[in-house]
């Protein structure tokens, strides 16, 4: 099953991607459950600054501070169009279950997650 997210808003085509262990960081990182992470509205800087090093590139965070501030100079962009994707990579790695897992992969490769009768209308 194909668990990575498309993310091209840094002007490169890349995958964000979750594994067990970087999701066991990002909870170390943000001192708190990954479910607490992903239904609080807590989805800002911090959150980003701390996931895109690990699902992305293991990278300086530095770097991540100057693609988003690059970023966010652009009008009509805000970290909303960040922290998505990043959550979305969250919830396609299964950590939140295998229904969601699908769900949220479902909106970024259809022809692979095709809508049955059980998930017509369900996607989040």
């Amino acid at each position: 099953m194909k668990k990575k997210i498309p993310f091209d808003l840094f002007g490169e085509q890349e995958e964000l991607c979750f594994t067990i262990p970087g999701i066991a960081e990002l909870e170390r990182t943000m001192g708190k459950s990954i479910q607490q992470i992903v239904h609080s509205d807590d989805a800002g800087f911090n959150f980003c600054l701390s996931a895109l090093p690990i699902c992305l590139r293991r990278v300086n965070q530095h770097i991540y501070v100057e693609k988003i501030e690059n970023y966010l100079d652009i009008e009509g962009n805000t970290i909303d169009d960040i922290a998505i994707p990043i959550a979305h990579a969250i919830c396609a790695s299964g950590a939140l279950g295998k229904t969601l897992a699908n769900n949220v992969l479902r909106i970024y490769y259809p022809e692979l997650y095709p809508e049955t009768k059980e998930t017509e209308g369900k996607n989040e």
